[in-house]
């Protein structure tokens, strides 16, 4: 069974995904319900708000509905196992390959149609479900994760890895500032150059 902290997360970013996916009231109305009542019932299994949303952006809705007090829509129960089982499906992790220890991480994902193009990101929990609430109505297909590096000091790295590839002229102009002109074999490269890694 999945720990309440998955099924919290995965309900957040489920939710999360179906506010930014949809131009629909209704699913957008249900998908703040859902995610203000994730953030409300955190406190009560010990979690705080960064616990459950693992850094993502919380929409201006969610805080309002919030600020209430009230919840505004229904919200049926829901399976853990069965929306953290639910979550992974939506992020291609077949060509995944994990590094190094610690719960926080650094991630490379892009997409099949781009495939020399990666975004290097960092998580504080799961990399799955922060790239899966990275998904919106602009996604061009299904995000393929295909690096983590598990690190204590994830904000180091990501910046190491960052400054590695802009030295190199890699860092893709438009695209913000996490994404690179790199393959996953490149930032393997440059992590294990960066921490010595084997």
């Amino acid at each position: 069974m999945a720990n309440k902290l998955a099924g919290q997360r995965a309900k957040f970013t489920k939710a999360l995904q179906d506010f930014n996916t949809t131009d629909d009231e209704a699913v957008r109305a249900r998908a703040v319900a859902r995610m203000a009542q994730a953030l409300r019932d955190g406190p009560t299994f010990g979690f705080g708000e960064d616990d459950v949303t693992q850094g993502q952006d919380v929409p201006a809705a969610v805080v309002e509905e919030l600020r209430a007090g009230v919840v505004t829509a229904a919200v049926a129960a829901e399976d853990d196992d069965a929306l953290v089982a639910e979550v992974a499906t939506t992020v291609d992790t077949r060509e995944l390959c994990e590094f190094g220890t610690g719960r926080p991480c650094v991630y490379a994902y892009g997409y099949a149609c781009a495939p020399d193009r990666l975004k290097i990101g960092r998580a504080d929990g799961d990399a799955v479900a922060r790239v899966a609430a990275q998904i919106t109505t602009s996604t061009p297909d299904k995000p393929r994760l295909v690096a983590v590096f598990h690190t204590d000091d994830a904000g180091a790295l990501e910046r190491g890895l960052h400054a590695w590839f802009q030295l190199r002229e890699r860092r893709l102009e438009g695209g913000g500032s996490e994404w690179f002109q790199v393959t996953r074999d490149e930032v393997v490269d440059a992590y294990r150059r960066l921490t010595g890694a084997d």
